[in-house]
């Protein structure tokens, strides 16, 4: 293919990526810089929104929670994730039922499910509220901050774990069956070759899905939005900045906690980044 022609079918996408991603992100860092209100024209503020952003205890509370989240919920999707999908590739009645069921959370809105998924724990009527009360357990999760965010981290967890394990399903798919033949004619255990052969296989996608997933906690706001309101310390970075944003109507410091905030996300998923462009190296 002659250079011209590749410029033909790269430029409309590289377009779209221009307007739609780099453009918005350079609009914002000026913005972060600049003191800026609906109705008013940007005039310059240097770094004082970022100033304002670090000096803020609710921005550092956010940034707390939303870590906490992230190390909650990401190994019990994993681990889910990977038990369920090695369920599946061994199940041979109802394999169908089972993949509709765990791909529930990917049919409905991420809001409907949200409320769906907070009814069940509502005081009194809920129906997990219910089955814990015939026991002698009386929850009240939305009433203090430990339930309150277990029940985001189990939302967390069950809205995302269908994603990790279609991923895993499909990596277990493809795993060739002569390795783990051999570890059992070596006499290996159960853990063993899950841990010496099945492991290294998935690891690649072990690593995908962790950084999909750590970009998608950072950025959770949703089952705050409809189930906390950010209430009991359980605001995340992105609900602090929408409340920055279209509560307080600063949109200048909104964008320095955004700007923030993809900073951030690059320290979190460096390593991860440096493990990929190992493997892909060692691969070649």
């Amino acid at each position: 293919m002659k250079r011209h022609e590749f410029a033909a079918y790269v430029a409309p996408s590289v377009i779209i990526m221009l307007l739609l991603m780099v453009l918005p992100l350079l609009m914002t860092i000026w913005l972060s810089f600049s003191r800026f209100s609906f109705g008013q024209t940007p005039s310059w503020y240097g770094f004082t929104n970022y100033v304002n952003v670090l000096s803020d205890d609710r921005f550092w509370d956010s940034v707390v929670w939303t870590l906490t989240y992230i190390v909650f919920t990401l190994p019990l999707q994993l681990v889910l994730g990977y038990v369920i999908a090695t369920f599946l590739t061994q199940a041979q009645v109802l394999r169908g039922v089972f993949v509709s069921g765990y791909l529930l959370p990917f049919i409905v809105t991420p809001v409907v499910g949200t409320l769906v998924f907070s009814w069940l724990f509502k005081d009194k009527w809920g129906f997990y509220s219910y089955l814990f009360s015939q026991i002698g357990l009386d929850i009240k999760w939305y009433a203090s901050a430990i339930p309150m965010k277990a029940l985001l981290i189990m939302h967390g967890v069950w809205s995302v774990t269908p994603f990790v394990i279609l991923v895993m399903y499909a990596g277990l798919q493809a795993m060739p069956y002569e390795p783990i033949e051999a570890a059992i004619m070596d006499g290996a255990t159960t853990w063993q070759r899950i841990r010496y052969v099945v492991i290294p296989h998935l690891m690649p996608l072990i690593s995908f899905v962790t950084m999909i997933n750590i970009m998608d906690a950072y950025r959770v706001f949703d089952s705050v939005y409809v189930m906390t309101r950010g209430l009991f310390k359980t605001e995340s970075i992105m609900y602090y900045n929408y409340q920055v944003a279209f509560g307080s109507q600063n949109l200048g410091r909104a964008s320095a906690v955004s700007v923030l905030m993809v900073l951030g996300i690059f320290v979190v998923l460096i390593p991860l980044l440096r493990r990929t462009y190992k493997e892909q190296r060692e691969a070649r």
